[in-house]
């Protein structure tokens, strides 16, 4: 048994299942909405597990942070299982010990358990990022960036419902019961989502040891993979570095709103959904360029906009709406131009896009605690706008890239 190499940039798709049901997509985004609303379900809980547990808003903020590395450890361990497991038993497995772990975190009875719990529960909620390269395999091929986008919608929305419904959820009944409602949402989706996908039949035949050994020799022989990393990676670290600490300051004493009505900020979020299949349907006719720099553009503004917003509502609600947009659009654009080039290892280089994306929103999200603690929520806005630069930065390499290397067909 040998190892699978990594593939030249012009091969075919690999044949997919025969017949997709009509429904499956919008399950299929409905289920990565529902799962990867786990990863960030602590967000808007900081003050209620402050007030419950007796900590400090900071110390709270560890239970971001291990859920954000606990889902990159996830995606590096077990979604590169997507390129050689059936993905019916493995999503199937994913979402029975997500649902026990959601459970665990609902009864901690203290930091020490609730941050292991999240952690747990962020490495085994990696379904959106079966799901997304599965669904890149069954779209046709002129359409495959706006049905990435269409699920992409999903994890959007699942993303700010985790806020919003979270926070609604803790102000009522406790920080508790949104763990509970979380379980009962991941265990119905995706039970769902399971029963409709297509059977598969054999999957290549690669040992567990091979698959991950074969993710470094991935990242060396291709640039766009690279390039991704680094684009979606300080784009995302952006993006995560203002949402961790933003409800710290809606709850302040300028605005005074309480964990409900700040969560409620996270419907401004649905600005990157509502924009979505645009870009998607933008991708397929003009390719993933334009969207990653103006994507990159629109964080660096939104910067800006968020230091104005400590003080101003009007700038704090443009600076949502262009975050939002931003991180949506780089998301779709960066995972449509992998797939293209590396089709036969998609899972793989999901793989290793989203371990960097998650780690970079990780550090920064322990970046942006420590800013606020030292430096207030200027500090913050200036991490964004960095992380902004960063990438712009990396948009010449890009370019380079893809002009000497097209995609094939």
């Amino acid at each position: 048994m040998t190892d699978t190499p990594v593939l030249p940039r012009a091969v075919a798709d690999p044949p997919g299942p025969t017949t997709v049901r009509p429904m499956l997509f919008l399950v299929m985004a409905v289920c990565s909405g529902a799962t990867v609303a786990n990863v960030y379900l602590a967000q808007p809980l900081l003050k209620l597990f402050s007030d419950s547990l007796g900590i400090s808003h900071s110390s709270a903020g560890i239970v971001v942070t291990c859920a954000q590395f606990g889902y990159a450890a996830g995606i590096l361990f077990l979604v590169p299982m997507g390129d050689v497991r059936r993905r019916r038993p493995l999503l199937a497995t994913m979402l029975g010990v997500t649902t026990a772990v959601l459970l665990v975190a609902a009864a901690a009875p203290g930091l020490g358990v609730l941050a292991a719990a999240t952690a747990a529960i962020g490495a085994a909620t990696v379904i959106p990022q079966v799901l997304v390269p599965l669904a890149s395999e069954l779209a046709p091929p002129e359409k495959r960036a706006a049905v990435v986008a269409n699920v992409q919608i999903g994890l959007m929305t699942g993303i700010v419902g985790s806020r919003v419904i979270g926070g609604a959820v803790g102000q009522l009944a406790g920080w508790r019961a949104v763990y509970l409602l979380a379980a009962v949402l991941t265990a119905a989706t995706g039970a769902l989502t399971v029963s409709l996908l297509p059977k598969e039949g054999a999957r290549p035949a690669m040992s567990y040891g091979s698959l991950l050994a074969s993710l470094p020799r991935l990242v060396r022989d291709e640039p766009a993979v690279r390039h991704a990393c680094v684009l979606h990676g300080a784009l995302f670290g952006a993006y995560s570095a203002t949402w961790t600490t933003l409800v710290l300051v809606l709850t302040n004493s300028h605005y005074g709103y309480s964990s409900a009505v700040a969560g409620l900020f996270g419907v401004l979020g649905l600005a990157g959904a509502v924009s979505a299949p645009w870009a998607g349907r933008y991708i397929d006719r003009k390719g993933a360029q334009p969207i990653i720099i103006a994507s990159l553009v629109l964080t660096l503004v939104s910067a800006g906009a968020y230091a104005l917003g400590g003080s101003l509502l009007v700038a704090l609600v443009v600076a949502i709406v262009l975050a939002n947009v931003g991180v949506q659009w780089s998301q779709i654009a960066n995972q449509a131009r992998i797939f293209a080039y590396v089709p036969n290892a998609r899972s793989r280089a999901n793989t290793v896009y989203m371990v960097a994306v998650f780690l970079s929103g990780a550090v920064s999200a322990a970046v942006a605690s420590a800013c606020f603690g030292s430096y207030g929520w200027g500090g913050v806005c200036a991490v964004q706008a960095v992380l902004a630069v960063v990438g712009l930065l990396t948009v010449p390499l890009m370019r380079r890239h893809d002009r000497r290397h097209p995609v094939a067909g």
